[in-house]
């Protein structure tokens, strides 16, 4: 590739422009390999908001649309270096792609390693590198860019080994099992392990985490990353130290959601033991639920968090299958979002038919309930938006109720959507 102050001009100039139209016309700029500053013009795109630091840099080069759609947030990225062992020196990152993760995870150490099979990659790795480094204040990490296939690369003796595997299969579909991906942790774990003090793999965020935990050795800890209040990441730590959890069934799982202006965080430890029976509703009518209704945060979702959402807050939840909680006090920084329920009615075709009248528009959630959202707007007329949340559940003594709430304002739920 060849980085121009011409080209970085090209790009900055028609960022915002149609680039269908710019590779038609690229006749129109002799000297400028209109194709690559495209492609950099779409990658810088895909990471406005999932990189804002890297995006407002004109120096740095983009790996491409897929690279860039495949990389981290700026938010998990920084995240990672918080996770790392804390007297950690050294670093090597076994799939560095286009070397965000490695980037944020190398400050502040003596040495990081980067390794990446593509050369493209490699090239714009050594050029970004330099670019950040010389922008840095204080001493700078001493790196050094291997280009390779890491399974047949010497692994290195480092105090933490970082591995992004690969989760597309050959035909393009996406993986979730951590066996499944390339290259195969699995298999590799014990290599691994044996050339360093912690080994940290970002897993498929669809994957199941206690069958992806049960494939491996010496785990110390999940962590279940979210960003505006969509999953985006596993992140699994095993240390050589550590019992292993196929055995042992114990270990601790961080949930968190990375907001503009704050973070969700909810922290608990998976016991392998048979949990304690949930604190379910014992109402038998549906107007007893409680004053304030509480949706857990996707990332306690994710990890099953409930048993330790019960233990952690005078909370109860609807019913097993419907992981919707209430209570009769308000619980200000439960992690998740908060509503003040307005109206508790039974689920029945009297109540459906009135319901129009009192609310013409709502936002409409379900779970383990007769009818899908949709079909519960079409069944009532009740229009999408607005200010009114309308969720439909089941609770374990009364059957299918309607919800009907406004939501809670403070630090932790404003912003947030439906």
């Amino acid at each position: 590739m060849e980085w121009t102050p011409e080209i970085q001009q090209f790009i900055t100039n028609h960022l915002a422009d149609d680039t269908a139209r710019l590779l038609f016309s690229a006749h129109r700029y002799p000297g400028i390999d209109v194709p690559f500053a495209v492609e950099q013009i779409e990658a810088r795109r895909r990471l406005r908001n999932k990189l804002p630091e890297w995006y407002a840099d004109p120096d740095l080069i983009m790996g491409g649309k897929v690279p860039a759609e495949q990389c981290s947030s700026e938010a998990t990225a920084r995240y990672k270096r918080t996770i790392m062992l804390p007297d950690a020196r050294s670093l090597c990152d076994m799939t560095g792609g286009m070397g965000v993760d490695f980037w944020y995870m190398s400050r502040q150490l003596d040495y990081a390693i980067y390794t990446e099979r593509l050369s493209h990659l490699c090239e714009a790795a050594c050029h970004n590198f330099a670019v950040l480094s010389a922008k840095e204040l204080g001493q700078p990490t001493r790196i050094e860019v291997r280009e390779g296939l890491s399974t047949e690369l010497p692994i290195p003796d480092v105090d933490v080994i970082y591995l992004d595997p690969a989760r597309r299969s050959t035909d393009g579909s996406r993986i979730y099992e951590i066996s499944d991906c390339e290259p195969d942790v699995v298999a590799w774990q014990d290599d691994l392990l044996a050339h360093c003090r912690q080994l940290i793999t970002k897993v498929s965020p669809m994957a199941d985490i206690s069958r992806t935990v049960a494939r491996l050795h010496h785990v110390s800890g999940v962590h279940v990353l979210s960003v505006k209040g969509e999953c985006k990441e596993l992140l699994v730590t095993q240390c050589p130290e550590a019992t292993s959890s196929a055995l042992a069934g114990d270990y601790p799982i961080h949930c968190l959601d990375f907001y503009p202006d704050r973070t969700i965080e909810f922290h608990f430890v998976h016991h392998g033991d048979e949990s304690p029976a949930p604190k379910l509703h014992t109402s038998q009518i549906a107007t007893s639920l409680g004053e304030w209704f509480y949706e857990p945060d996707v990332s306690i979702m994710k990890a099953q968090g409930f048993d330790a959402l019960l233990a952690a807050y005078e909370v109860q939840m609807l019913d097993t299958d419907c992981h919707y909680f209430t209570s009769s006090a308000l619980i200000p920084d439960f992690p998740g979002r908060i509503f003040a329920i307005d109206e508790q009615l039974k689920f029945a075709s009297s109540n459906l038919k009135s319901l129009r009248a009192r609310v013409p528009q709502a936002n409409i959630a379900i779970r383990n309930f007769p009818l899908t959202a949709d079909a519960l707007r079409n069944r009532t007329g009740i229009r999408d938006g607005g200010e009114v949340y309308l969720f439909g559940a089941t609770v374990s003594t009364v059957g299918p109720v309607l919800i009907r709430c406004h939501k809670f304002s403070n630090l932790r739920n404003e912003n947030s959507s439906l």
